[in-house]
């Protein structure tokens, strides 16, 4: 027996919600590696988003296809109409559905800006390092011969000299 539009989206809106809990399993799992620099397990955990983030755009759109197979619209109002048309109880489903994934979807940005941050922080410290031992670094202040506070360090290369 073939599956009616209402199952057919809320499948597709359950596997949607399962799949964006468990990228935020992972993004909450990669902080403390991020923080430390464990690059294993970073790779580990990027590898294992990849097919999670495919997953998300594939159920994005098969969620589509239902709604406009049944004539809506594949935006937020045509998912909005949808339920409109369903009955009471269907209606009720899908949006408790949709809400949960709308918390885990918001918690997965959230997460991900984070550690997003801590990559950019990591980067800047790593290049900044790099132009110190390069002997580049602009912005680098120390003390004077004389004591005094002064931007004017010598510019040399450490890597060349060790």
């Amino acid at each position: 027996m073939a599956m009616t539009s209402f199952q057919q989206l809320r499948s597709v809106l359950l596997a949607e919600r399962d799949t964006a809990s468990a990228l935020l399993v992972l993004l909450k799992s990669e902080r403390a590696p991020l923080t430390r620099s464990n690059t294993e397990f970073m790779t580990q955990v990027a590898t294992e988003k990849q097919p999670l983030l495919v997953k998300l755009e594939q159920l994005a759109r098969q969620r589509e296809a239902v709604l406009r197979t049944e004539g809506f619209s594949s935006d937020k109002g045509g998912m909005e109409a949808f339920i409109e048309n369903q009955t009471a109880v269907a209606a009720k489903e899908l949006n408790s559905i949709l809400k949960s994934l709308k918390l885990a979807a918001q918690a997965c940005r959230e997460n991900n800006q984070i550690n997003g941050s801590i990559v950019n922080v990591n980067r800047q410290y790593l290049q900044k390092a790099m132009s110190i031992l390069r002997g580049r670094d602009v912005n680098s202040t120390a003390y004077g011969p004389g004591g005094e506070y002064t931007n004017q360090v010598v510019r040399q290369p450490l890597l060349g000299r060790v």
